[in-house]
């Protein structure tokens, strides 16, 4: 039986640095086909670290907007399988806004490993509101019919962790391998009630101040059984350093405490950046990534 795995990254990070011109690389640019719903695209992007071609690619999936970057090494409606990375923003942010920023270094290391990166903007200030979850379901309709999808990745911070959470526990898509999330919010009880405003209005805009909506959509309610066999990596700050905004005791600490008896892989990691992203999480969010997939057959 052949085995794949799709991260491969310090063999294909070796083997990308090794390579020079851009130049051999854009003569071989093979820019895929229109996508269905395709609003714009910028083709033949270089990653910086693999020198991987790409097309970063606007779409629209049933009213929601979604960026994508997909490497050229990928054939639409191929049966070899690929893997795929949904990244999920927080507030203030939207899909355009989170790969052209924040995501698209980590997007990049992504295509780099022949996986496809696609963020949607339903994004965090709808949080995990029956709208987002429909979003998300969409989302991966939309994906799977156009490609062999049987590895996926959550990456999620800030306020995108409710959805990502959601999306883990209620199983909105299939083959979730693992979730990697940063300074990411779990319970949006603590949020509605608590001391921060601009959190405690966002959630209420999101489920029109009804606080049993807010409880039945709430992903600290999912029971922990839901998480059995999952991965789960947590990056918060650390208690000299404390991200406010997201208290880490009421959102990724109490979330992977809850699961780590029965998760497969439930860890936590600290930094001093309150609730800023450690550059360190792009690397070793690939890392993590790595560890968690168990290959693909062909």
């Amino acid at each position: 039986m052949d085995r794949r795995h799709f991260f491969t990254f310090a063999t294909a990070g070796a083997l990308a640095l090794s390579l020079d011109p851009l130049a051999a690389q854009t003569a071989k640019a093979a820019t895929s086909p229109k996508l269905p719903s395709e609003v714009s695209r910028v083709a033949n992007v270089v990653t910086p670290v693999g020198r991987k071609l790409y097309d970063s690619i606007e779409v629209d999936i049933q009213g929601d907007r979604a960026r994508i970057f997909l490497p050229q090494s990928v054939t639409m409606r191929s049966a070899t399988p690929v893997g795929a990375v949904w990244f999920y923003h927080g507030a203030g942010s939207d899909h355009n806004k989170a790969m052209s920023g924040g995501f698209k270094y980590a997007a990049e290391l992504i295509v780099d490993q022949g996986a496809i990166a696609i963020c949607q903007n339903v994004g965090g200030t709808q949080f995990s509101n029956p709208f987002a979850q429909q979003v998300q379901k969409n989302g991966w309709a939309y994906l799977s019919s156009l490609f062999t999808v049987r590895q996926n990745f959550l990456r999620a911070t800030s306020g995108g962790g409710n959805l990502a959470i959601w999306t883990q526990g209620k199983k909105l898509m299939p083959y979730i391998k693992g979730l990697y999330m940063v300074n990411a919010n779990y319970d949006l009880e603590k949020m509605y009630y608590g001391s921060n405003a601009n959190y405690s209005m966002a959630v209420g805009l999101a489920f029109n101040n009804d606080p049993a909506l807010i409880a039945a959509n709430n992903p600290a309610r999912i029971g922990a059984w839901a998480y059995s066999g999952a991965n789960v990596k947590a990056v918060v700050s650390d208690a000299a350093h404390p991200d406010t905004t997201v208290p880490p005791v009421d959102h990724g600490i109490a979330f992977v405490n809850k699961i780590k008896s029965v998760a497969a892989d439930a860890t936590i990691a600290y930094h001093a950046l309150g609730h800023d992203t450690p550059s360190w999480t792009n690397r070793d969010m690939v890392t993590v990534f790595s560890r968690w997939s168990q290959g693909l057959k062909a």
